[in-house]
């Protein structure tokens, strides 16, 4: 098991930006520090990540692309919530009219610093840190961020998730990656799916959460028996079309956390034969098929995006949380630890 370091590229500002591959022989990661990415994952000499090869790539990226998002991934109604009786307002960075992703430079536009790394028998880890200021964004509190990402010789990725501010504080946050197990230029339409979720989040035309849970029993949002992704995405859903195909956070025991990674999703590649189970102590797990991917960047400077490409699937709280009573808190105070643990396992 190694961790390899070398120079990705630079900042606009000149500051080097360095990856950092971890291995076990058959499955490698590359992780950037320009917002802690990932930027290139290959399971058994297929690459399932979608990425760029080049600073450039990122630096032109509008879609989070393998990134850690922050400090509240998904939507705030109005970049507008309260912490008791105090209402706090941050950047409404999508058109103006909504906070996403953490603000027009959240944490996938931040330089983060390397902060440990380890190479065992068994696994090899990175660890990178970033502090978010207080007043950052418009979130109260300076909040300090540590994510690891651990490779096992069994071929899992987990991604370990601490933050710790010192002023009350909402904390949400999620990796960004945009994943096609039968290889970077494929279509997901033909992935089956497996969800363990009996919930999903409806969402209005902006894309945020209404308030409430809904069954997913009886709708194209049931993916409790596996089926392809592309199986109900055209379906006549009034959700389906306010979102363009599948764009919703599904949910598992009403949004409650475990204290232990349980499995939430499977998804396997009929093309490839790769199947990724993804266990995470969220009760969310938001996905994205993909249906705006139309950039001019091409990944990796030669696959040109295209719609349903790619899935996100991203393990976090639900969005809109601090404006909603029915869905649980992500209201941190000062001192108290947020945590996550995600992992991707990969099989054939």
């Amino acid at each position: 098991m190694t961790v390899t370091k070398n120079l990705f590229g630079q900042m606009p500002s000149g500051e080097n930006v360095n990856s950092y591959t971890l291995s076990n022989g058959n499955m490698s990661v590359k992780i950037i520090e320009f917002g802690a990415r990932i930027s290139k994952l290959i399971y058994d000499g297929v690459s399932v990540v979608c990425g760029f090869d080049t600073m450039d790539g990122y630096l032109k990226d509008g879609d989070y692309h393998g990134s850690i998002v922050g400090r509240y991934a998904n939507r705030i109604f109005e970049g507008k919530f309260k912490i008791d009786d105090k209402e706090y307002s941050v950047s409404n960075n999508e058109k103006g009219r909504y906070h996403l992703h953490g603000g027009y430079c959240g944490f996938s536009g931040k330089l983060w610093t390397y902060e440990d790394s380890k190479e065992e028998s068994s696994y090899s880890s990175l660890t990178l840190k970033y502090i978010s200021v207080d007043g950052e964004e418009g979130y109260p509190g300076t909040l300090t961020v540590h994510v690891t990402y651990t490779l096992t010789k069994d071929n899992a990725l987990s991604i370990s998730y601490s933050a710790v501010s010192d002023k009350d504080t909402i904390i949400n946050l999620t990796n960004h990656s945009y994943f096609s197990l039968s290889g970077v230029g494929n279509t997901i339409l033909d992935h089956k799916l497996k969800m363990y979720c009996d919930d999903y989040i409806p969402v209005d035309e902006k894309l945020i959460p209404f308030g409430n849970y809904a069954e997913v029993s009886g709708t194209p949002f049931d993916f409790r028996k596996e089926k392809t992704i592309g199986r109900d995405i055209e379906a006549e859903d009034p959700q389906l079309k306010t979102g363009g195909g599948y764009d919703h956070c599904f949910v598992r025991d009403k949004g409650e956390n475990k204290k232990k990674p349980e499995l939430i999703a499977s998804i396997t590649s009929p093309v490839t034969g790769i199947k990724m189970d993804i266990l995470t102590t969220e009760g969310g797990i938001q996905m994205y098929t993909g249906n705006f991917m139309t950039a001019e960047n091409p990944f990796f400077e030669r696959y040109p995006q295209m719609k349903n490409q790619a899935v996100a699937l991203e393990c976090n709280r639900i969005p809109d949380s601090p404006n909603h009573e029915a869905f649980p808190s992500c209201i941190f105070r000062a001192g108290e630890e947020y945590t996550q643990t995600t992992i991707y396992s990969f099989n054939k």
